[in-house]
């Protein structure tokens, strides 16, 4: 597990870390944000992750019926986050999944795919609605 210099670690920040953990010089995490990693998480320098967030390289399997789901292990991929990212309060990025440098998540949103650099992407599951220095349209405002 490694931060970077300059991290900000709000209160109730929860960093679960069987796996890799590494996290970019003056990122900062809103109160109560979860950070679990069984494989290999890396964030970025400079990002902005607010209260609340989820982010976690694994899950439950459970594809089969006839075995608990509390018996069935996990499944994990690692994640990856660029620099300079802003992660809304209460958004979800699961297992597997990247994040382009310079991208905004917006609250509440769910990652479930990869996302490429420079966009704004909201929702559930998280769809890119722009890029970032693109002009927005009268009729998006």
């Amino acid at each position: 597990m490694h931060f970077g210099e300059d991290c900000v670690l709000d209160y109730g920040l929860v960093v679960e870390s069987r796996g890799r953990l590494e996290v970019g010089e003056r990122t900062v995490f809103g109160h109560h944000c979860t950070v679990a990693s069984d494989e290999s998480i890396r964030i970025g320098q400079d990002c902005l992750i607010a209260e609340m967030v989820s982010i976690r390289d694994h899950d439950h399997a459970f594809s089969s019926t006839d075995v608990s789901i509390v018996d069935q292990g996990r499944e994990t991929a690692p994640i990856r986050i660029g620099d300079n990212v802003w992660i809304g309060g209460k958004a979800t990025i699961t297992k597997g999944v990247s994040i382009g440098s310079n991208s905004v998540i917006g609250a509440h949103a769910v990652v479930v795919r990869d996302l490429p650099a420079d966009c704004v992407a909201v929702g559930i599951p998280a769809r890119v609605i722009r890029h970032r220095g693109s002009k927005v349209s009268s009729a998006e405002e």
